[in-house]
């Protein structure tokens, strides 16, 4: 009986120890789970990229050409917020992360806009962003009932703010790629045109965006009044021509590039069609701002320019060039679509955040066949504009559709550098 008992109580302290045993293997394992969850988000905010903001980027120009599309039917205006919202949401989600890096890993930041041409490049995606929320901002919110004139305003503030940020970065481009090795000329990439064509937004064009963005407030927004717009028309100008030739200079280089060292390698291909932006963002730009010079110059005090026929002047102008500058990004779009589908049927394609550059600068010629079709009344620009974004919204969710796949698959935000191109140029035999 005594060794009985003996033996329960040897066997319920082998459950207990067990127990406890247990307990403490599932404790550390949940300690290593938290710590791994811990060091995968710390590694993600370390390694985040400027890719990423190309995501809020098209989102916002996809939702801008909604609202102005010609062919509007019962739902697209409420597409259009819809896509306003969720870019909202993705800017501050990316601008959380981008502040997080900055913060606890400068280093990792400095190093990066040092040495990696394309970090470098895409910084201008930042503002271009920041613009595509301050034009819905300008042509939704104070137009609607729950907004008004003075949103025009807040977008009128969020323009200065956005300029003077898209300079800077623009100018901090240029002193690296003076002061450092980051590229040579047949090492040269597309990306490079995006902080100096920011007047739009498109994963390829950035100063040109900030002027576009000046002109499409002023045109579409409500409560604008001459003081409020003369200024953002003048510095309008000013950053387009800082946008165009610039990026005329760059072109010049790119070409350089091919010549000497031939085509990036495949899976970099995509970010060619950056190569439009310039060109379709400085058409929309001179048509939309002589559009607002024609309106406003003539109710703007009494100097000599500021004239009636100075602004129908400006306006017949911009559209002369627009056309010229579209048929470039024409040529500029048949050259990188057959390159694209040329590596497609030799299966020499992956995906990677890259894709995500062949939405904006198509975007921006979308957006200068709205103003040739308002400017020429004419059904063949409503219709390339109409055709073009169908085109773009599937290309926008086919991303979606691989970014969330690879997000799962755990070859994006997995706390590497997987989102980042491949650097090397095509090797010649």
């Amino acid at each position: 009986m005594a060794s009985e008992e003996s033996n329960s109580s040897y066997e319920q302290q082998d459950n207990t120890n067990n127990g406890d045993d247990q307990a403490q293997s599932n404790g550390e394992h949940d300690q290593r789970k938290a710590s791994g969850i811990r060091n995968r988000a710390a590694a993600i905010v370390e390694n985040f990229s400027f890719l990423w903001f190309t995501l809020s980027m098209n989102t916002g120009i996809l939702s801008m050409l909604m609202h102005q599309l010609p062919y509007q039917f019962h739902g697209l205006d409420i597409l259009s917020t819809i896509m306003f919202v969720f870019n909202l949401f993705l800017f501050t989600l990316f601008f959380a992360i981008l502040l997080l890096r900055i913060i606890l890993y400068p280093k990792a930041i400095a190093s990066a806009l040092t040495s990696d041409l394309t970090e470098l490049s895409l910084t201008g995606a930042v503002p271009i962003a920041w613009f595509t929320l301050l034009a819905q901002v300008g042509i939704t919110v104070s137009t609607a009932s729950w907004g008004g004139g003075p949103f025009f305003v807040v977008a009128c503030v969020m323009f200065w703010i956005g300029t003077t940020v898209m300079v800077c970065i623009a100018t901090l481009v240029i002193v690296i790629l003076s002061k450092t090795e980051i590229t040579t000329t047949d090492s040269l990439s597309p990306g490079i045109v995006i902080p100096f064509v920011g007047t739009t937004t498109n994963a390829v064009v950035q100063l040109l965006t900030v002027i576009y963005q000046g002109a499409l407030i002023v045109n579409y927004s409500h409560g604008v009044t001459p003081g409020l717009a003369i200024p953002v028309i003048i510095v309008g100008y000013m950053l387009t021509g800082i946008g165009l030739f610039a990026a005329l200079l760059l072109y010049a280089a790119f070409f350089i590039r091919l010549t000497n060292a031939g085509l990036p390698p495949p899976p970099q291909r995509p970010a060619l069609v950056m190569l439009v932006g310039p060109c379709g963002q400085a058409s929309a730009a001179l048509q939309l701002l002589g559009t607002a010079a024609k309106s406003y110059f003539g109710k703007y005090g009494d100097a000599t320019l500021y004239t009636s026929t100075t602004g129908e002047t400006f306006s017949a102008v911009g559209t002369l060039l627009g056309l010229m500058l579209t048929g470039m990004a024409v040529l500029f779009t048949t050259f990188t679509a057959y390159l694209i589908l040329e590596s497609a049927f030799r299966r020499q394609c992956r995906y990677s955040l890259l894709w995500w550059s062949t939405i904006f600068p198509l975007a921006t010629v979308c957006t200068a066949f709205i103003s040739f079709s308002e400017e020429f009344n004419s059904p063949a620009f409503r219709v390339l504009a109409a055709g073009l974004l169908v085109i773009l919204v599937i290309d926008y969710f086919i991303n979606w559709a691989f970014t969330i796949r690879d997000i799962a698959l755990g070859k994006l935000l997995n706390g590497r550098r997987s989102e980042k191109p491949a650097s090397d140029r095509e090797k010649k035999h």
